[in-house]
């Protein structure tokens, strides 16, 4: 998950490159900050773990999956649009 938090504002920043959508936020308008890049066209989406790796969410989420009690955090990926852009459009090399 890249979402970059200094002063108690939010941003965006791409998980393949450099970039970051411009635009800060507070921290209560994280949902708005989302839409706002998506409408920009960022790709924000939820990270797949693949089953047959072996390795579980410990890597994405820094401990085991409990089997009781809350469910742990999703990771999402952000992909900027000249990152999308560079990998001819096919989301599945993104994901």
């Amino acid at each position: 998950m890249t979402i970059e938090t200094h002063d108690g504002r939010t941003q965006v920043a791409c998980d393949h490159c450099p970039a970051s959508y411009p635009n800060t936020y507070a921290r209560e308008d994280f949902d708005v900050m989302i839409a706002d890049a998506r409408t920009a066209g960022w790709r924000i989406v939820k990270a797949k773990v693949d089953p047959a790796s072996g390795e579980g969410t410990a890597e994405l989420f820094g401990a085991s999956q409990s089997i009781a009690g809350r469910k742990p955090k999703q990771g999402y990926l952000h992909i900027c649009p000249a990152c999308q852009q560079v990998m001819g459009g096919n989301r599945r090399t993104l994901i």
